[in-house]
């Protein structure tokens, strides 16, 4: 199709695609420059929108950030699910499920996150909008989890405290090795926490 016979598009996708641009800088930003730095001038200028522009769709800096938190959140639950879809027939389901979820919090994606976190303990206002989209987002993570083959042989009662301590000790990995790896250590954690579930699943590892 010739650029002369190309449809134009109407105003809801001109709207949806320039929403887009702005949460792509945004995310970009905060994981090249960090929090403090991605100002609403710095987006606009990687989005290459005006500065009236981002503030039609979102009207204060916060907004856009948490706009770009919510997508991240969207893209991990994506990236885990086709990571688990992926795993050969055979293949130590507990295993590969921990590996996706370290890989996860180790991506560029997963730093928008730990700089929000962060920014939040001395931002009210940040914390008051990342609250709920972090409960969701834990509400995410334990539907994924589900997923996995052995997870059903889990306590009930300890399912969502298994799940939050495995993401919460990747994440606090994925931070410290940023300064301070230890790969040795880190594998011996895999290999330890991969044992440790399988005997409470009954399905020791391979």
């Amino acid at each position: 199709m010739t650029g002369a016979n190309k449809p134009r598009r109407t105003q809801r996708e001109r709207k949806e695609s320039t929403m887009a641009r702005i949460v792509d800088a945004t995310i970009e930003s905060i994981t090249e420059v960090g929090y403090g730095r991605t100002t609403i001038r710095e987006i606009c200028r990687r989005a290459e929108v005006s500065q009236g522009a981002l503030l039609r769709h979102f009207p204060t800096r916060h907004d856009v950030i948490i706009a770009a938190a919510e997508e991240v959140s969207h893209r991990h639950a994506q990236g885990f699910a086709a990571k688990l879809a992926a795993v050969p027939a055979g293949a130590d389901p507990i295993a590969a499920a921990l590996v996706a979820v370290r890989e996860g919090t180790r991506g560029p994606l997963n730093t928008v996150w730990h700089e929000l976190v962060v920014a939040a303990r001395t931002t009210p206002e940040l914390a008051d909008k990342l609250r709920p989209l972090m409960r969701h987002a834990y509400e995410l993570t334990g539907e994924l989890a589900a997923t996995v083959p052995g997870y059903e042989a889990l306590p009930p009662e300890v399912r969502q405290t298994l799940v939050t301590s495995v993401v919460h000790l990747f994440n606090g990995e994925a931070l410290s090795r940023a300064i301070y790896p230890m790969p040795e250590i880190e594998e011996q954690r895999l290999r330890l926490l991969t044992g440790m579930l399988g005997a409470i699943t009954g399905k020791p590892a391979s």
